[in-house]
């Protein structure tokens, strides 16, 4: 299933309701691994983006982007870490995955 929100902005869900979510990012664009994190998140708990609490109480975001995209390839195949009841991945490959921590 795709959601688009806008002409730019196209986000990635898978259909099952317990996970994972998935959400995507693009190097070349402005969907930031950060952006693709909180997209996934809030798609996964029925949040609006903008209620979840902040992402750095769980990473910092701008190291997350930096790892991905401050470079012309990623410092790191993949990072794993918890967010508001999930287990989120964010992949070099420009996907991110968020899992409820009770689905692992």
């Amino acid at each position: 299933m795709t959601e688009t929100t806008d002409q730019t902005d196209t986000v990635e869900f898978s259909e099952n309701s317990i996970g994972p979510w998935t959400a995507e990012w693009d190097r070349d664009s402005e969907e930031t691994p950060v952006f693709a994190v909180v997209s996934a998140v809030a798609e996964a708990s029925g949040a609006d983006p903008l209620e979840l609490p902040p992402l750095g109480d769980a990473i910092d975001p701008d190291a997350l982007n930096k790892l991905f995209i401050g470079r012309s390839e990623s410092a790191v195949a993949e990072v794993t870490f918890q967010y508001v009841g999930y287990d989120v991945t964010v992949r070099g490959n420009g996907e991110v995955q968020a899992r409820t921590t009770q689905d692992n």
